[in-house]
């Protein structure tokens, strides 16, 4: 019997069931798989090494179960404890760059500055921001931790798009900025500003936490450094896999992973090939709920002028497929998602029964599904995505 508690209760034995569902028009009705067993509870920083768990950093959430639209295999999902220190030092971040003068002067294509960017953020409910992804991404870090990468979620925020960047302007001069301090080896930056010692401060904690247990800060470090220096996206892709190989990179899945790794004050190496096809699919099933999610959104701001160009699973199966409309492409993808989510089910199985990887292995794969089950948690329950059109009524 395998020995992963965080996977959905089964896809394979049942037809899908589409109908109206709150984010992307479709909703399946799906049952636990018949005979399924729940999974053997993994040790995590939430257990004490008794039997039952302790939970202290995190608890399940039942979505299903509390009436909430639930578009997926998996039963459950969890939340972090620790939610009301994420938040706050996320908003103390956003504070800063949304006054901090250098912001100001940061102007992406778009015409925003970045004080405007977190200006907006700001403007929205707390449990409406991105940065509450720490939440129920990561449930399983204790409090300090949970304060760190809900920092770094701030940055993915601001600096989204860094390829628009060039060093010779002035945007391009923060975003280099902001890469020599996270990329500092030992020497210290010097900090001008509020916000360049609380940057410093949240590169120091997440450094400092490999000296206690794990190496999963430094990862976290260098994802992110990657994912601000990642390339502009294509116009056309030859295949949907195409397609998700460059999201991967687009939506920030290794600096996710990263930060998953550091959740656990763990030393698991990511990139080990035992657990490639089981974090390929958790990347497209990230992949293919945001775009799920955010694609109403994101076509109006097309339609309005707001933005040049759409990258979005749903408009890569259309143009493929050549569907006559966006709600079949919609249909398409999210019964594709299913299908990612039937496989995310064998392939843990099939690497318990093998007896494939090693315990802390187990554990990060585990987590990594959590992560994977609380990405479409927060997808379902924001309304930054529908608005006050969508919202869900409790």
């Amino acid at each position: 019997m395998a020995r992963f508690p965080m996977i959905m209760g089964g896809l394979k034995a049942h037809e899908l069931q589409l109908h109206d569902a709150p984010y992307l028009d479709l909703k399946t009705s799906l049952l636990p798989l018949a005979g399924y067993e729940r999974l053997q509870q993994c040790r995590t920083p939430s257990t004490d090494g008794e039997d039952e768990p302790t939970d202290v950093n995190g608890f399940d959430i039942f979505p299903a179960r509390a009436g909430l639209p639930w578009p997926t295999g998996f039963p459950k999902a969890r939340q972090s404890r620790h939610w009301e220190a994420g938040l706050r030092i996320s908003s103390e971040l956003l504070e800063l760059f949304s006054t901090d003068s250098s912001m100001f002067t940061a102007v992406k294509l778009n015409g925003r500055s970045l004080a405007k960017i977190a200006s907006h953020e700001l403007l929205l409910p707390e449990e409406d921001r991105f940065t509450k992804f720490a939440t129920y991404l990561f449930p399983e870090a204790e409090q300090e931790r949970t304060r760190l990468l809900a920092a770094t979620i701030v940055f993915i925020v601001i600096f989204d798009d860094s390829w628009e960047m060039h060093s010779e302007d002035k945007l391009g001069v923060v975003r280099d900025d902001f890469l020599r301090r996270l990329e500092s080896n030992g020497e210290k930056e010097k900090s001008k500003s509020e916000l360049q010692s609380l940057i410093g401060y949240v590169v120091d904690g997440l450094k400092s936490h490999d000296k206690i247990a794990g190496n999963g800060g430094q990862e976290v470090i260098d994802r992110l450094a990657d994912f601000c220096r990642h390339v502009p996206p294509q116009s056309n892709f030859a295949s949907l896999a195409d397609y998700l190989s460059y999201r991967n990179i687009d939506a920030g899945v290794p600096y996710i992973l990263a930060c998953v790794k550091f959740s656990l004050e763990s030393d698991v190496v990511i990139e080990d090939p035992k657990m490639a096809r089981i974090l390929r699919l958790i990347s497209d099933h990230v992949s293919l709920v945001n775009d799920l999610a955010s694609f109403d959104k994101e076509l109006k701001a097309l339609e309005d002028g707001k933005v040049c160009y759409m990258i979005n699973a749903v408009d890569v199966v259309r143009r493929l497929l050549g569907l006559a409309s966006y709600s079949a492409a919609k249909a398409v993808t999210y019964s594709v998602q299913l299908e990612v989510e039937a496989q995310m089910e064998e392939e843990p199985e099939r690497l318990a029964k093998g007896r494939i990887l090693s315990p802390k292995e187990e554990h990060f794969v585990s987590a990594a599904l959590t992560m994977t089950a609380g990405n479409l948690f927060y997808s379902v329950v924001t309304s930054r995505y529908g608005g006050e059109a969508a919202k869900i009524d409790v």
